[in-house]
């Protein structure tokens, strides 16, 4: 049985304490969060310990970081300088240089380490993305990810390390990355930030693939209606996905929605959005029954999309290369 601690008792920790109580081989024996009154708000009803994220026990095999991004370095340093294998929620950390560290220190202790993007493993996902590999060169990749502004946790406070694209913005850039079957080579974007704090509420972005596609991306936390969906053309067909109200997939007009396998679910997207997935995934990856995680270097990649596109709105929407050669230590601006 792999024991699992989560670090981060807001919205993410949430889904992931829902997620692990839906695990084959797991069990959640603690949570951590900045406070311990902060943590109890998941470990009481889930009937484990809770403390803060200096407080690990010793009793863990696993940790998932589900805390602010600022938290997400040290803790995940933590968990695997103790040999424990360790699930990051997106963005994997605040800048380059905090994802290099978290690299090589889980390639130096050894340790099975991965990113928490959910979507790449839901079974809408899947299904589009076994279509997409059946088609010529893409025409047109576009992902849109609109919503109102979170209103609970951290989001409420000032972010120290971007808006909207470091944090939704995860999503759509790991799905291009998903479906375009080529290389990033540059990005540009325009932003715009209207937050109290200035951080980024909006953004449009380009990413340019060695193949010649032009994938387009609109993030945003102003618009009154969620409108997340992606679609992508080629000469020989198209997929469309949706995700509100319900996740919906169409392969060349038809619709292929996958039956959701659970009827027992309080709520549908711990399946239909990849969590349940995700985490048994990383489970049996540990439990040595297959399973598999999303790999910390595509986080890194995403990483570094992001971190381009700010340097791109930042001088007037120039494209800026890929790899990028910027600096690697310098968090997500405010403004």
């Amino acid at each position: 049985m792999t024991r699992v601690g989560i670090a981060g008792a807001g919205w993410a920790g949430s889904v992931h304490a829902a997620a692990l109580s839906l695990t084959t081989g797991a069990h959640l024996v603690q949570v951590l969060s900045r406070t311990a009154a902060g943590a109890d708000r998941i470990a009481g009803p889930s009937q484990v310990p809770g403390g803060t994220y200096a407080e690990i026990s010793s009793k863990l095999n696993a940790i998932v970081v589900a805390s602010p991004a600022e938290h997400h370095s040290e803790t995940a340093l933590e968990g695997i300088g103790r040999g424990l294998a360790v699930l990051i929620e997106k963005p994997l950390a605040l800048n380059l240089a905090e994802c290099d560290e978290i690299i090589a220190a889980a390639e130096a202790a050894g340790v099975v380490c991965g990113l928490a993007e959910n979507l790449l493993f839901a079974p809408a996902v899947k299904v589009g993305l076994a279509h997409r590999r059946t088609l010529g060169p893409l025409t047109r990749l576009s992902v849109r990810f609109r919503s109102d502004a979170p209103s609970w946790g951290h989001f409420l406070e000032p972010l120290p390390g971007g808006g909207v694209l470091h944090d939704l913005g995860a999503h759509p850039i790991a799905l291009i990355l998903a479906f375009a079957g080529s290389e990033p080579t540059s990005v540009t974007a325009s932003v715009l930030h209207r937050r109290p704090d200035l951080a980024d509420d909006e953004v449009a972005l380009s990413v340019t693939f060695a193949s010649g596609l032009v994938a387009d991306i609109e993030v945003s936390w102003r618009a009154a209606d969620i409108e997340w969906d992606l679609e992508l053309a080629a000469d020989d067909g198209v997929v469309r996905l949706e995700w509100f109200p319900n996740v919906t997939v169409e392969c060349d007009g038809i619709d292929r929605t996958p039956a959701l396998t659970r009827s027992d679910l309080d709520d549908p997207r711990l399946e239909s959005f990849g969590y349940l997935a995700q985490t048994q995934g990383f489970v049996d990856v540990l439990a040595g029954r297959g399973g598999r995680v999303c790999p910390l270097g595509f986080g890194r990649l995403v990483q570094e999309i992001t971190t381009a596109a700010y340097d791109s709105a930042e001088h007037d929407g120039r494209a800026v290369a890929l790899p990028y050669q910027g600096p690697r230590d310098e968090n997500p601006p405010a403004a």
